[in-house]
């Protein structure tokens, strides 16, 4: 076949369509679904549907159907890899498969069962399995074996991927669509039937401009399908990227085979990075997640964006291009260089975040992923942790995502700040903190953060705020009533309570002890306040008057006075934060709620306490010096040496040459030279280290230090 215009009856004459695993796996919706049966079932008879570009790429392989029910087939089907054209050919045969499971239902109901038998074969023929071999096959084993049992009527075992699940909805939609037609009461067989074969020669009409590459020369489907998709098609920034890539590796590269080798290797990453966004979509702490979104959280946590201070989706997209192209045009190797160190870091960006959002053991890191998640804010220390995760042990994991959940329940919880506070100031700090930095790197520079909007003193006050339940939401309240709870059941010794999961349900609710609308005020006094009703509105609210309840029992007994609830109501919680009020409390008062809030802020204030750093409370670079390992220190000397700057490599031979270096490979460029680069990070944290680009120079007041040996 050649390129050109065709319809798709001639586009199946060509042979069969492989999808190859480096394309997106099979995303389509139901507007897709609806847009592509509304535009084929309503087009009027003398009109041709045009169905888009189509791209295949020829291989030197054919497909043989093999042995069906003991009788060979010898047929040979030409083997082409599809390029562009997947989702809308996958939903193609969904529909056919549906038109067919239709016919043969309305079949037996005519007089003309055999032709309609014969129109369901000859479609099964054209798109769907001619041969014993199927026109459209997924290179993802799994996806396709799932694709064959849906087109030849086999059960279906549960989807383990979302293009699983979508499949299904996808046949699940055309069903709907063909029941609809065939229910109404008057409905005439013949007269479906007829309406079906003529929405089967619409299929087969539907016009294509298809382009056709060579096995010789893969490279240029490539090229192709960038110069098309840029062009109007919605295509993913994502998928835009791939192709961008792509392109731009063919036109730096010096001969074909440097092309070829780079454009596969690329293809074989972003093949990775489908994987891993499935991957994501199945996590239960994200209910949906773009590859566009983890594509940005990379841009922000590895691209130097501080000329434009922008990393929104799409223009970090125009701004990686501007990269790349200034280097195509200044330097070639150093674009390629470039192109497959983006495309490696990007894999292991997406790698890390699917292994995050997978982290669903019952382990400690798998607990402190779940809960940052239940705060609702973790999204916005993705770029952060894709970042951070690749090189940290499970302990390095603890202790950030331990500080991340600080940081959100201290400022977003309770301090009540709004939801964007310290965004742009964490991504500075992402963007800025080496790759491979230790745990304590990245933990100071969120509690340093954290500090400017939350440290102890503030945080006491907001958790001290008359209006704390109005100000707080009931979430964030259950979130911490669900630990004080957990805390006492534990030193009670007590086992198989409440989970949080329960806690943050709809079955759970946060209960004041005085009731907010009392029958009877319980307070005479008003002590500094206008009146006892002032006096009770500034106290009723505070943390003091709250714990947790189960709906049920806070519907029964949330409204009765304290003496009631002290005898009858909490005697039949199952709660140690209602126990305790039973307990400890014979009466109740502002004197009772002042000693409950303040036994509560010394659980909290230890709970979510300021983690530790090594160089965490650095203000003054001098006072670093103290703190440094041995290892620091004779990195700090290599680099004073080089007041003129230099980048790593030379750094790293010049530490490795002082006198009882611990540094012993200089001219490997693998994991010591990855721990200089992180240890100049760590240098330039505490304002001892500068670094233009690649280069690193001491800072000032790194010269005027002493006895670093």
């Amino acid at each position: 076949m050649e390129s050109g215009k065709k319809s798709l009856e001639e586009l199946t004459t060509a042979g069969v369509f492989h999808v190859p695993e480096y394309q997106r796996y099979y995303s389509w919706t139901e507007s897709e679904w609806d847009d592509l049966w509304t535009d084929l079932y309503t087009l009027p008879p003398d009109k041709q549907h045009y169905f888009g570009t189509i791209i295949i790429q020829k291989t030197n392989e054919t497909e043989s159907g093999g042995s069906t029910s003991g009788y060979g087939s010898s047929r040979e089907k030409q083997i082409n890899l599809l390029i562009d054209g997947q989702q809308r050919l996958t939903s193609l045969a969904l529909l056919v498969r549906s038109i067919t499971e239709c016919l043969e239902e309305l079949a037996p109901q005519t007089d003309h069962e055999a032709e309609i038998f014969n129109d369901v074969e000859a479609m099964r023929e054209a798109l769907l399995v001619e041969d014993n071999i199927y026109q459209l096959q997924l290179l993802d084993e799994e996806d396709n074996k799932y694709l064959e049992w849906l087109l030849t009527g086999h059960d279906v075992h549960d989807p383990k991927r979302p293009s699983q699940r979508k499949m299904i909805e996808a046949k699940a939609y055309f069903d709907e669509q063909l029941t609809d037609l065939t229910t109404s009461p008057d409905t005439d067989p013949v007269d479906i039937a007829t309406k079906l074969k003529q929405l089967w020669e619409t299929i087969l009409e539907l016009e294509l401009m298809v382009y056709v590459v060579d096995a010789a020369n893969p490279e240029k489907a490539t090229l192709i399908f960038d110069s098309v998709n840029d062009r109007g098609c919605s295509l993913s920034t994502f998928d835009k990227t791939k192709s961008f890539l792509m392109r731009m590796a063919y036109l730096a590269a010096n001969d074909e085979n440097e092309a070829q080798a780079t454009i596969h290797r690329i293809r074989q990453s972003f093949g990775e990075m489908y994987n891993d966004h499935q991957t994501m979509l199945e996590s239960p702490y994200v209910s949906d997640i773009s590859d566009d979104a983890v594509q940005r959280y990379h841009f922000i946590s590895f691209f130097d964006w501080s000329n434009s201070d922008e990393y929104s989706d799409p223009a970090f997209l125009s701004e990686l291009k501007e990269h790349v192209r200034t280097l195509r045009r200044e330097d070639r190797e150093a674009c390629l260089v470039y192109i497959r160190e983006y495309t490696n870091s990007l894999e292991r960006g997406f790698s890390a975040l699917a292994n995050i959002l997978a982290q669903t053991r019952d382990d400690p890191v798998s607990e402190l992923v779940h809960r940052i998640h239940r705060l609702r804010h973790a999204t916005k220390f993705y770029p952060l942790l894709l970042k951070a995760w690749p090189t940290l042990d499970d302990n390095g994991k603890l202790e950030l995502l331990n500080a991340i959940e600080t940081y959100i329940f201290r400022v977003y919880s309770i301090g009540n700040h709004r939801s964007h506070t310290g965004e742009s100031s964490l991504y500075v700090r992402t963007r800025d903190i080496a790759e491979n930095s230790p745990s304590d790197v990245w933990v100071s520079k969120v509690v340093s953060l954290m500090n400017r909007y939350e440290d102890d003193s503030q945080f006491r006050r907001s958790l001290s705020a008359t209006d704390l339940y109005s100000r707080t939401s009931s979430q964030d309240l259950r979130y911490l009533f669900y630990f004080y709870n957990e805390h006492r059941a534990d030193e009670m010794r007590e086992r198989g309570g409440l989970t949080l999961t329960e806690a943050m349900s709809n079955e759970y609710t946060v209960e004041h002890i005085w009731p907010q609308n009392p029958g009877t005020l319980p307070i005479e006094d008003a002590g500094k306040y206008p009146s006892p009703e002032a006096r009770y509105e500034a106290n009723v609210h505070r943390l003091g008057n709250l714990t947790l309840a189960s709906r049920s029992w806070n519907s029964k007994w949330g409204n009765a006075e304290f003496e009631t609830k002290r005898d009858k109501g909490y005697v039949e919680s199952k709660l140690w934060v209602q126990w305790d009020v039973q307990n400890d409390y014979d009466e109740w008062s502002v004197e009772s709620i002042e000693d409950r809030e303040n036994r509560l802020i010394e659980f909290v204030l230890g709970k979510w306490e300021t983690p530790e750093t090594r160089l965490g409370d650095i203000e003054d670079p001098a006072d670093a010096v103290d703190r440094l390992t041995i290892e620091e220190r004779f990195v700090l000397q290599a680099l004073c040496q080089n007041t003129g700057g230099a980048i790593r490599r030379v750094i790293h031979g010049d530490a490795s040459a002082l006198s009882g270096s611990p540094f012993e490979n200089p001219n490997s460029n693998g994991q010591e030279r990855n721990e200089i680069g992180s240890i100049l990070g760590r240098l330039q944290n505490v304002g001892l280290a500068e670094r233009t680009k690649y280069t690193w120079y001491p800072a000032d007041e790194a010269l005027t230090l002493e006895n670093l040996a």
